[in-house]
């Protein structure tokens, strides 16, 4: 009993605006039809005047519940002038902090460059970064001389496709005398890349970048898990050796590592436009 008369009392303060202006209405119906003139006997008087009591609790009832009306109209003006100054903080926040993934995007990219550089690759060749997100990799970096090369691709590449997924799953994969992609129109080159680790063709029919030279190398973090994919190909075959990409890490993997381990912001990247897939082996 006592839950549903509060809950009565609550229905009745939250429609406030709406009693009071049925009291409103109600005196002027008084004031046209004389209620105010009413009298009953009761409590022992002969002529109790109740028109006039109920003209007094119409006219109570319209204050009362006008004023809290105006004051929750006050409190709803206050919530939402709250609701929009924190609204814009947040979108502040928000560009702050795509500028600064912005900003280490690029110095991240600038640092592969650097490695592409070293390495003497061409614009045939290019390196990658992929980061573990979500039971997928998603790209966190590129780097080529050849702009045809930073296309995008697919959002989200899986775990266990392709060269990728063996280089995930075994620590590193390597392989320089893949077919040409461009014989056979490109049954051979589907067959060589599918017999090693699985992958769907119609992934491989729409890449940009059918390589002949791969090496995948998994970078583990601070922790010793592991963390992100470095990609390395070419479209060229015995473009490079196992051995001169490692040596070229050899310095730099520190960096690298830590990098990979700051970068949290993929999901921003993905909204402000990062090169952020390709369609990869």
């Amino acid at each position: 009993m006592r839950n549903i008369l509060h809950k009565v009392i609550d229905w009745i303060f939250n429609k406030s605006l709406y009693v009071s202006g049925i009291a409103v209405i109600f005196l002027s119906i008084i004031d046209i039809s004389n209620i105010n003139d009413w009298t009953i006997t009761a409590f022992g008087i002969q002529e109790f005047e109740i028109g006039k009591v109920i003209y007094g609790i119409t006219v109570l009832t319209a204050l009362v519940f006008g004023i809290i009306s105006i004051t929750q109209a006050k409190d709803v003006a206050e919530l939402e002038k709250d609701k929009k100054e924190k609204g814009l903080k947040i979108t502040d926040l928000e560009t702050t902090l795509t500028e600064i993934i912005h900003e280490t995007s690029d110095l991240f990219n600038s640092y592969i460059k650097l490695i592409v550089k070293n390495l003497g690759f061409t614009h045939q060749e290019r390196i990658s970064v992929y980061k573990v997100y979500e039971d997928g990799f998603t790209l966190i970096g590129r780097s080529s001389i050849n702009p045809n090369l930073m296309e995008k691709g697919r959002p989200k590449y899986p775990l266990s496709d392709g060269f990728i997924g063996k280089g995930w799953a075994e620590g590193e994969f390597f392989i320089n005398n893949l077919p040409d992609p461009n014989s056979g129109n490109g049954n051979r080159y589907y067959q060589a890349v599918n017999k090693i680790n699985f992958i769907e063709k119609d992934v491989v029919d729409n890449m940009n970048m059918k390589s002949r030279t791969y090496f995948v190398y998994r970078i583990n973090g601070f922790d010793s898990s592991p963390k992100a994919i470095l990609v390395f190909e070419s479209e060229r075959e015995n473009a490079f050796t196992k051995q001169e990409i490692i040596d070229s890490l050899a310095g730099i993997k520190q960096p690298l590592v830590m990098f990979i381990e700051k970068n949290y912001g993929v999901k921003i990247l993905d909204n402000i436009d990062l090169d952020n897939d390709n369609l990869e082996l």
